[in-house]
């Protein structure tokens, strides 16, 4: 179990802003330096594995890369669990959530795109839709490794989504998976529908992440999970997001961390 601690959490802008938007940014939650050393770490193994060096653009050829579990469990990626990200995730989650066996699964994304526009592919939950999401609250942290601008590869957001989510599962008084929720909005609700089926040759950049619409009284907008190193974000679990193309000339290199609340 996780020690308290006596750090301040999330501010109350911040609360207010992620049960409003279902998305948090925590700028500086984790050092520059720390942040540094966690993206050597990653690159060193990057060059063990797969042959991909930092500095030679050449050998970034594959767009994703995963398999760091042995990384992973050297605790290599431990320092994201910052005094600022356990306070966050103690005001989130109450204190006593259940500590990783090991922190930080990369999220490594090499630029390959020409071109960039909103993805109509990948729109997903990271688990079922659930009434009690609130009581059960799931914290996904992220982190930033290395500079992190909008088109390049990032977690693209529709924030206030969640509210909608769970309206649709407090109604269903049952657990919806991803693929259920994904169907219902895009059929119940135009701006989901557009999102996911649309056509690809409107703007959907002021479509979605430039212009907010409101649905069923919620406002929505697309939102890039950007930032500099050591910048951190929380994500609500029930909130629909996808991953983008990189379309710059720096890979995204994030970690990402579920953290489960206290059993019982």
């Amino acid at each position: 179990m996780t020690q308290t601690t006596e750090r301040p959490g999330l501010t109350p802008d911040q609360r207010r802003a992620f049960d409003a938007r279902g998305l948090v940014k925590l700028p500086g939650a984790v050092s520059r330096r720390a942040a540094a050393e966690m993206a050597d770490r990653l690159w060193a193994e990057l060059v063990r594995k797969d042959g991909i060096e930092r500095d030679r653009p050449a050998t970034w050829r594959t767009e994703r890369v995963y398999g760091f579990q042995a990384l992973q469990a050297t605790g290599a990626f431990k320092p994201m669990a910052s005094p600022a990200a356990r306070a966050a995730l103690d005001d989130l989650l109450g204190a006593g959530w259940i500590e990783p066996t090991a922190w930080g699964q990369p999220l490594v994304c090499f630029p390959i795109a020409q071109a960039w526009n909103v993805p109509r592919q990948g729109w997903h939950l990271d688990g079922p839709a659930d009434p009690q999401a609130q009581r059960r609250m799931i914290g996904r942290l992220f982190v930033i490794l290395a500079p992190l601008a909008a088109r390049g590869g990032t977690t693209l957001v529709a924030t206030g989504s969640h509210r909608i989510v769970m309206a649709l599962a407090d109604a269903a008084g049952v657990q919806l998976s991803s693929g259920k929720v994904r169907k219902r909005l895009q059929e119940e609700h135009a701006w989901f529908g557009e999102l996911i089926a649309g056509d690809e040759a409107e703007d959907r950049i002021a479509r979605f992440m430039e212009a907010e619409t409101e649905v069923s009284g919620v406002p929505l907008r697309l939102e890039a999970m950007t930032g500099e190193p050591g910048d951190a974000w929380l994500m609500h679990p029930n909130i629909l997001h996808t991953g983008s193309p990189n379309a710059l000339d720096a890979p995204r290199l994030v970690l990402s961390q579920f953290v489960q609340p206290k059993v019982g």
